[in-house]
């Protein structure tokens, strides 16, 4: 990419938020979406595929590790997401019943292969512009992929040779201290956690710690979301 030319953005959908990293998420970049269980994570990465299908006809594909397909469209219809709307544009690929029940199960092939021949022939079949894994953490402790940071490296590689704007979840501690490999390796990190403001109440907050090629806010955002959306606000504190 030349200096001058323009770089293509994904927006989030967060309303408020894409405009603190100049519109959106460069395409084809590889962006962590980490935090702590609760923090809607899942929820933020798939709301990114439906309201991109439905405003600009992008298509995308959701794999998912750690609950099934029917459990998952459960839970983003509960969120006011009508799945009925994006069905020729998304689809959903259960790993765990893939690797189950597919011939390539009857090999012993390691689920980062089986994950990787479904995105290739998806890649290929339908030309999906977003992908999300959910999440990192199962695919490392079901193949054992990140023994050395190498094979993180390949798999990111690999990522990028497809072409396509990646959203991979993880788990992490609501205060993210400690640097992972992975870390390092992503072109950029969202952040979601769990913040008490007063001694009963608790506020979900979201930050932008890293996004390549982009002028970014370092600053947390509080996390809201009411039919179907969300939104970033600036934090209140109260004096």
């Amino acid at each position: 990419m030349s200096d001058t030319e323009e770089i293509i953005r994904i927006p989030t959908f967060i309303m408020g938020f894409d405009q603190e990293m100049e519109g959106g998420i460069p395409k084809d970049s590889i962006v962590l979406v980490t935090g702590a269980p609760g923090t809607m994570k899942s929820s933020i990465a798939f709301s990114c595929l439906y309201w991109n299908a439905i405003r600009y006809g992008r298509k995308g594909i959701y794999f998912t590790l750690e609950q099934s397909r029917d459990n998952l469209l459960q839970h983003i219809n509960h969120l006011g997401l009508d799945f009925s709307k994006v069905k020729r544009h998304i689809s959903i690929v259960d790993l765990g019943f893939i690797r189950k029940n597919s011939p390539l199960a009857e090999t012993d092939a390691p689920l980062l292969e089986i994950f990787k021949t479904y995105a290739q022939n998806l890649k290929s079949s339908m030309d999906f512009d977003l992908l999300v894994m959910d999440s990192l953490p199962v695919l490392n402790l079901m193949t054992d992929l990140f023994k050395e940071r190498r094979a993180l490296f390949e798999l990111l590689e690999w990522l990028r040779e497809l072409e396509v704007t990646s959203f991979l979840i993880s788990e992490s501690p609501p205060e993210r201290e400690e640097v992972n490999p992975e870390d390092f390796l992503a072109d950029g990190i969202i952040h979601v956690k769990m913040a008490r403001v007063q001694d009963v109440n608790i506020q979900r907050r979201i930050r932008i710690e890293k996004m390549r090629a982009t002028r970014h806010s370092p600053h947390y955002f509080t996390l809201l979301f009411q039919d179907g959306e969300f939104q970033a606000t600036r934090i209140i504190i109260d004096g």
